[in-house]
């Protein structure tokens, strides 16, 4: 560490920067835009690279307070928290995180309110200069910062209703018990319930029907959020203060709901010490606080969806107190309504604190052009969970020896006791760096220079509990290995005549996740563009305002998909023993060869390739983009589980070997126009890619089965061709001679099962035929992930009221309907209203499944078993996916200056918004987005809200 504390402080000595470039000449009589890249900015006509930027203005049409929520579907190419889609195949596919020039840093810890802008990051050039975590693209987010002009006050609130959009539907008791009960007998075994048990349910405690939805949650919740800024300044002095609020309630209706409230906390100041240097320092926090009961969100949701109606009585009788709460033998003498109401409360507080401190250095005044910057950041998160663990008795019904109704006490009832802590995690993260920027014209030669070289350190230490509720001297302190990077950087941007521009970007990247000889390695990246609508040849043309095209080439390293210490051999202590001498009487214990080092693994690396163009036509009214990119992904660190026989005795070994290819295209379009008071903005955009595996550690037995080649979201699963209707269908449907055609795949075939197609008779590797449903039979039939994503944006204003619409939506992907419970109600689960489709056999004098009631079913017939034959991934239970969403609609209004002036105010602006109003999607009762909502986890919310923003 303290060779690099040495390096650090003698780079901050004698390296000089700062973080502004001039403003170059506006073109074409537009006002020219400067984008953000690493360490300096280079104005819109230089940039050879993709980047796209959100403006504050954007961001705050959002009804999401944090940054993470309310830049979703503003831009082509960042969907699902990604960018340009599933780079390494879904897995660690997420970009790195900028906050104010250091990474690390969370979107959860900056609300939308601090927020001036954030750039989306894509191709090799753009992101270079961010070493080792940038290969998956990066979200750079820049805090409001003080201006030279009047001093600024704003306050805004805002209130908010959300609506839950759509609850699971499940059947009630006595449905439940009939269709289980046909369930069991599909499956050939006896009935669970008498028909007694069925006219019974909801009568008494002994026969219980509940609906949990229905009991323990509300429709809707509600949240509110006030934030206050002041920012202004002079010549000498800069400064920007925030202060916000956030709190929002839960859905319980029952006991206490859980409470959210947020505090955020922001100062960032800039002062001009002299001609030369300018420092600045920015602290920032933020501190937010969750309580209620001890149960989980998906602990909670859980017990909705997973509880069955019938499971046991929430109260013995009609007095809702803890003196009667039910239970059954399976609840193990829980109860929901315990739970929630009696058995304590859980605490959690999280906060963030962020420092940058910096100073500019402006030598134009020696050597023209040249200015440089250094600054160090620190940061803590912490993380600690309290509370108080309860007790309560809970009531058994049950039946004793001679057939009389009585009722077994579980627990004791215990509403006192001590809060405790139960978790405490944090990390540390520090950063410093320097950089030097050089921009300068000579004539019709212009040129832009950065160096910069950043440190980075990530420390992360965290209690593991021994699952006691407690933190004591039986958990134990788990430290995750420090986390250490740097990187070199350098960026040359040459333009001549502003017109023909080319730029380098480099990384000399260092980690300490790979064996010191591979630590560090050089990447480098090439970029040209042409403004074509500049040369003389163009001046006739006259429905082109400006046209650019560019393309760009590198290849960079990535090392956030290895963990550490891969490059040594690992043993552990063998809790087994082997016996040894001539009457095994001998033992001896010994250890476990369980990683096998690789002293040669390297870097991930990315090749990319990336060209577009930029057309503005119609008096620059209209502004088309289109871009195509292809990705390259190499050296992934791949588990190399084929690589020696199991005989050997090499245990796990990790070496550079799957690839992923990545390409699509992205297509935006934006008119603007403006007729008197009234003015316009309508656009959109396209988007597409697919990425597919290119090398994969695999061993099959037929090359049909490889991985290698597919798509990297291929659904595998069998070929459906209809449903078995007869017991003769069963019998001879794709029967081999005199043998019939059988299923591997769980439950025997009977009337109501969906029929497979054996593959061995369509492959021509598969070297037998064993008339047999199997995983040989297996094929592509699918793909999950969308493969186009479109949005639209309609901006309209007239004098001082504005309309703002925000739309999005994908499609060209496969939803397989086979695997989640609630549309399928496979096994012993809890049946959806999707029970009333399945397919009902009929049976014989000998219980013998001869044929179907109807042909009235989209469903397979029932079973008990998870793993029925069906209910594998199959194309009858595969539809084609899509939805579009009206995202947000905002309708704002100026008040005239009579009416703020009034109240002392210069402006006074008031709004409502609805987010989430429209969804028009292939599914009827879930949402498209997350078809699990509401059944796993928090359902997705329809808002309407409203606010006022003063201005002083």
């Amino acid at each position: 560490m303290k060779q690099y504390i040495v390096t650090l402080s003698l780079a901050l000595f004698c390296m000089l920067a700062v973080d502004s470039v001039k403003a170059q000449e506006v073109s074409d009589s537009i006002k020219q835009e400067f984008i953000d890249l690493p360490y300096g900015k280079v104005s819109k006509d230089r940039l050879v690279g993709s980047v796209d930027i959100i403006t504050k203005e954007d961001l705050m049409k959002s009804g999401y307070p944090t940054l993470s929520n309310a830049l979703a579907w503003k831009v082509p190419g960042y969907l699902q928290g990604r960018i340009r889609g599933f780079a390494r195949g879904g897995n660690g596919d997420q970009p790195l995180i900028i906050i104010d020039g250091l990474s690390n840093r969370l979107l959860e810890s900056v609300m939308v309110d601090e927020v001036e802008s954030v750039h989306i990051l894509k191709d090799v050039t753009a992101k270079m200069l961010y070493g080792s975590k940038a290969a998956n693209g990066v979200i750079v987010v820049k805090t409001k910062r003080g201006k030279n002009a009047k001093k600024e006050f704003t306050v805004r609130g805002d209130y908010g209703l959300r609506m839950a959009n759509e609850y699971p539907k499940y059947v009630g008791s006595a449905d439940y018990m009939m269709y289980n009960n046909q369930a069991r007998r599909n499956d050939g075994l006896n009935p669970l319930y008498t028909q007694e048990n069925i006219d019974l349910a909801g009568n008494n405690y002994k026969n219980p029907d509940v609906d949990y939805y229905d009991m323990f949650l509300d429709d809707q919740t509600s949240y509110q959020k006030v934030n206050a800024q002041l920012m202004g300044g002079d010549d000498k002095t800069k400064y920007f203060f925030n202060i916000g609020y956030f709190g929002e309630n839960g859905l319980e209706a029952v006991g206490e709901k859980r409470r959210m409230d947020a505090f955020n906390l922001r100062s960032n100041l800039d002062y001009k010490v002299n001609s030369i240097i300018s420092v600045n320092l920015d602290i920032a926090g933020r501190f937010y606080n969750v309580e209620g009961n001890r149960l989980s969100t998906s602990d909670f949701f859980s017990a909705l969806s997973g509880t069955k109606p019938n499971d046991y009585p929430i109260f013995i009788n009609d007095q809702k107190s803890v003196d009667f709460l039910g239970t059954s033998a399976g609840q193990q003498g829980k109860n929901l309504y315990g739970d929630m109401v009696y058995a304590g409360y859980k605490r959690e507080s999280t906060s963030f604190a962020q420092t940058n401190i910096g100073m500019d250095f402006d030598f134009n005044q020696y050597v023209k052009g040249l200015s440089a910057n250094a600054f160090v950041t620190f940061d803590i998160n912490n993380y600690i969970s309290e509370g108080k663990k309860l007790d309560y008795r809970t009531l058994k019904p049950d039946v004793t020896s001679t057939g009389e109704d009585t009722l077994i006490v579980n627990g004791i009832y215990q509403p006192k006791g001590e809060e405790q802590k139960l978790a405490d995690s944090y990390y540390r993260n520090m950063g410093g760096g320097v950089y030097v920027n050089y921009d300068r014209t000579f004539g019709n030669h212009a040129l832009l220079a950065d160096v910069s070289y950043m440190l980075e350190t990530k420390s992360v230490k965290t209690i593991v509990s021994d699952n006691d509720d407690t933190t004591d001297e039986q958990d134990l302190m788990r430290t995750i290995q420090d986390e250490k990077t740097m990187n070199l950087g350098l960026r040359v941007n040459y333009a001549f005549k502003n017109k023909y521009i080319a730029e380098y970007a480099g990384s000399y990247m260092g980690s300490k996740k790979f064996y010191k000889d591979n630590r560090w390695k050089l990447y480098s990246s090439f970029g040209l563009s042409y403004i074509v609508s500049k040369e003389d040849f163009m001046d006739n043309v006259d429905f082109v305002d400006y046209l650019k095209v560019k393309a760009s080439y590198g290849k960079i390293g990535y090392d956030q998909s290895f963990d550490y210490l891969l490059f040594n051999d690992y043993y552990k202590y063998w809790a087994g023993s082997y016996k040894i001498g001539l009457t095994n009487s001998g033992q001896l214990i010994g250890t476990e060869y369980i990683q096998s080092g690789n002293k040669g693994l390297t870097y991930e690396e990315s090749e990319e390739f990336n060209i577009g163009l930029t057309l503005r036509t119609l008096n620059n009214k209209l502004e088309i983009g289109a871009e195509y990119f292809k990705e390259k992904r190499t050296g992934m660190p791949t588990e190399m589980k084929y690589a020696f026989p199991q005989t050997s005795g090499v245990p796990t070994i990790y070496d550079n070997y799957n690839g992923i290819e990545n390409k699509g295209f992205e297509i935006s379009a934006q008119f603007t126009d403006k007729m008197g008071d009234f003015s316009y903005s309508v656009g959109g955009y396209l988007t597409s890619n697919e990425s597919k595996w290119i090398q994969y550690d695999e061993l099959n037995q037929f090359s049909f089965q490889n991985v290698q080649g597919t798509e990297t979201d291929a659904i595998w699963g069998y070929v459906a061709d209809g449903f078995y209707t007869t017991a003769d269908d069963v019998a001879t449907y794709g029967a081999d001679g005199a043998t019939p055609l059988t299923s591997s795949l769980g439950s025997s075939l009977i009337p109501g099962d969906l029929r497979f197609k054996d593959m061995s008779d369509y492959q021509s590797e598969y070297t037998y035929d064993d008339n047999v449903i199997n995983s040989y039979d297996k094929v592509i039939i699918g793909n999950s992930r969308p493969r186009y994503v479109y949005g639209v944006n309609v901006n309209l204003k007239y004098k001082d009221l504005s309309l703002y619409a925000l739309g999005q939506g994908v499609g060209g992907f496969d939803r397989s309907m086979s695997w989640p419970t609630y549309f399928t109600n496979k096994g012993n689960v809890k049946y959806s209203e999707y029970v009333y489709d399945a397919a009902v056999p009929t049976f014989d004098a000998e219980g013998k499944a001869v044929g179907l009631v109807d042909n009235d079913f989209t469903k397979p017939r029932l079973s008990t078993e998870g793993n029925a034959h069906s209910y594998n991934t199959n194309t009858y239970l595969l539809q084609k996916g899509y939805y579009f969403k009206l995202r947000t609609v905002e309708l704002a209004y100026k008040l005239p200056k009579s009416v703020s002036s009034a109240i002392f105010a210069e402006q006074l602006n008031v709004f409502v918004r609805g987010d989430n109003l429209l969804t028009i999607s292939d599914l009827d009762d879930r949402d498209p987005d997350n078809v699990n909502a509401g059944i796993t986890g928090n359902p997705t919310f329809k808002t309407i809200s409203g606010g006022v923003k003063l201005v002083f």
